[in-house]
């Protein structure tokens, strides 16, 4: 088993006043599910049930804005690593960017 450690940051828009974004530090198999409750007892919410984790994607202007939302059991960190590097530590006009929201 890989023990790897690796930094997901999580837009939590309206959810907070406080943060724009919260960082969690997990490995390539902690799931959407345990990463959206880490996040809501982070923010002190009630009921983790009622919120779920999705992967954006749009570019740098903001449009072409496409969501999906990930099942409880998918990895982020592994579907992560199939985005392309350029989207992740490039910001251009052209290029794509991936986030989790």
């Amino acid at each position: 088993m890989e023990y790897t450690r690796y930094i997901v940051q999580v837009f939590v828009g309206a959810l907070s006043p406080h943060f724009e974004a919260l960082s969690i530090e997990v490995s390539k198999q902690t799931s959407a599910q345990e990463i959206v409750f880490c996040i809501v007892e982070r923010l002190g919410l009630p009921n983790p049930q009622h919120y779920e984790l999705a992967e954006v994607i749009g570019n740098a202007r903001g449009q072409d804005c496409k969501e999906r939302r990930l099942g409880p059991m998918e990895n982020p960190v592994a579907l992560q690593m199939l985005w392309p590097q350029a989207s992740i530590t490039e910001k251009t006009e052209e290029t794509d960017l991936h986030e989790y929201r």
